[in-house]
């Protein structure tokens, strides 16, 4: 081969590097039009995922991992609205990014207008997100987060399966603390009602949707759909969906966008 070939790549090589390091700084090119570009808007157009930061937790015993998705553009002067995200039974932080492409279909709902947001994933095991966890998450998690970046003061919550059970026990338990919460194939209780008469001003309860797949046999339909619909007797607001699909991440990666979209509209 050549020189002229040899030459072409380390130029090459030379300048990916250069715009790698430009962007740990938070460099900034000259597009074709005059206007500064980012490199990290480049690098990362769908957002950034910040993976495994980590809390020494003292209700858990144990150091408890999560993930943050980063949206595009973002500024750490401005002011952002959260989502936490729950994953389901068997899984961890990761599989929102890893199963259910959650950086791609944030980002796109962010590039297509959507109120940009933090969205954030812990790694529940398999507490159904009560007990413990449940204090890990209000005491260390969301204190820890919400002064990590500027916070708008303004959180929703969604999750699929187990964490559709954390979302609505979230929500239901802690309505001041939502502004919505987006259930998806999610287990329920019957307890749940209970939740909702311990609270007398049903004006403090979030909006909510609950979303099932037809062909779903891992959860109790009937059940969630029964819950909905007391919830909306006793004076919530609760979007029922029921529409074809099984306990899958093809049917959350559905259900995502339309929890985005709720949660933005709420902020």
């Amino acid at each position: 081969m050549s020189g002229s070939f040899f030459r072409t790549i380390l130029t090459a090589c030379a300048v990916a590097l250069g715009a790698l390091a430009l962007s740990a700084c938070g460099g900034t090119i000259v597009d074709d039009g005059g206007g500064e570009v980012n490199l990290l808007d480049l690098l990362h157009p769908d957002g950034q995922a910040v993976r495994d930061l980590s809390i020494a937790s003292k209700p858990m015993k144990r150091t408890m991992k999560y993930n943050v998705w980063l949206p595009p553009k973002f500024d750490a002067n401005v002011a952002y609205p959260i989502l936490y995200l729950l994953h389901g039974a068997g899984d961890d932080q990761g599989a929102w990014l890893d199963k259910g492409n959650a950086m791609t279909i944030a980002g796109r709902y962010v590039k297509n207008g959507g109120k940009p947001m933090i969205i954030v994933m812990p790694d529940a095991q398999l507490t159904f997100y009560m007990g413990d966890f449940e204090k890990y998450f209000y005491e260390e998690l969301m204190p820890a987060v919400e002064s990590a970046y500027k916070f708008s003061g303004k959180r929703a919550v969604a999750g699929l399966s187990m964490g559709g059970y954390g979302t609505l026990y979230y929500a239901l338990k802690y309505p001041d603390k939502f502004t919505y919460a987006y259930a998806m194939s999610p287990a329920t209780a019957d307890w749940f009602p209970t939740l909702i008469d311990a609270q007398s001003d049903k004006k403090v309860f979030p909006p909510f949707t609950i979303e099932v797949g037809t062909e779903d046999t891992t959860v109790d339909n009937a059940a969630s759909e029964s819950l909905a619909k007391t919830m909306k007797e006793k004076g919530l607001s609760c979007e029922w969906i029921a529409r074809s699909g099984i306990h899958y991440w093809n049917f959350w990666q559905e259900c995502l966008p339309k929890a985005l979209e709720k949660a933005g509209q709420s902020f």
